[in-house]
């Protein structure tokens, strides 16, 4: 099995020279479910943003779908992230005026992926994020499950290699979070999608989630 994530002594540094990640290394299979945890809320934060590209690691190498992400061009970073990897934030938001479909509709006509399949694909999402029957309704009219679901459809819905999720299931009481690590092991054994969760809340003891500790750099100051 080929690994679609590879991260290797990435550091990041603060103002005067603070560490703010130290060392982290970890692989990821392709297919496979894994947690991250043993970061603070600052190092999730900052190695998500390694990950979207949002700021350049001062050491060390990341490996996405095969590809190092920071030897990239930025025109080719931005393409390969758009297309291959889907990001999940914990502050993601809803188009307020668009329904579930009209909004999963509307991010495959950005990405330039309007086909005559597509309705078929929206279908199928829909489906897939056990969101039958509230497809046409508003954000505003939704409760914090469905706004989550909504949120993992579209991330998926283009079809991505990889989705990074950074604390986005924070909303949720221990129940829903139960609920969505269910969907998620679903969308994984359907679709093959790989996922990476960064979280240090949710433990799920799910057999099909590989919970990675990161032992923190001694100079790290949280």
């Amino acid at each position: 099995m080929s690994k679609i994530v590879q991260i290797a002594e990435i550091s990041v540094y603060g103002e005067e020279d603070q560490v703010i990640l130290g060392k982290l290394s970890f692989n990821l299979e392709r297919g496979e479910i894994a947690q991250l945890t043993g970061l603070s809320k600052q190092q999730h934060d900052a190695f998500f943003h390694v990950l979207t590209g949002e700021i350049s690691p001062d050491s060390g190498q990341v490996v996405l779908a095969d590809r190092n992400v920071v030897r990239l061009s930025e025109k080719n970073r931005e393409k390969m992230l758009r297309e291959e990897v889907s990001f999940l934030p914990k502050d993601f938001t809803l188009p307020e005026e668009k329904t579930i479909r009209e909004a999963l509709k509307f991010k495959m006509e950005a990405l330039g992926q309007l086909t005559e399949e597509t309705e078929e694909r929206l279908d199928e999402v829909i489906q897939l994020a056990e969101l039958a029957g509230t497809d046409e309704s508003l954000p505003e009219n939704q409760d914090s499950l469905t706004r989550v679901k909504t949120g993992l459809a579209l991330s998926i819905v283009n079809e991505p290699d990889l989705l990074v999720c950074h604390d986005a299931f924070s909303p949720l009481n221990s129940k829903e979070e139960g609920e969505l690590v269910k969907l998620l092991t679903g969308i994984n054994d359907q679709e093959g999608l790989s996922v990476l969760l960064l979280s240090n809340k949710m433990n799920s003891g799910h057999e099909k989630i590989r919970v990675i500790t990161h032992e923190p750099d001694s100079r790290v100051i949280s």
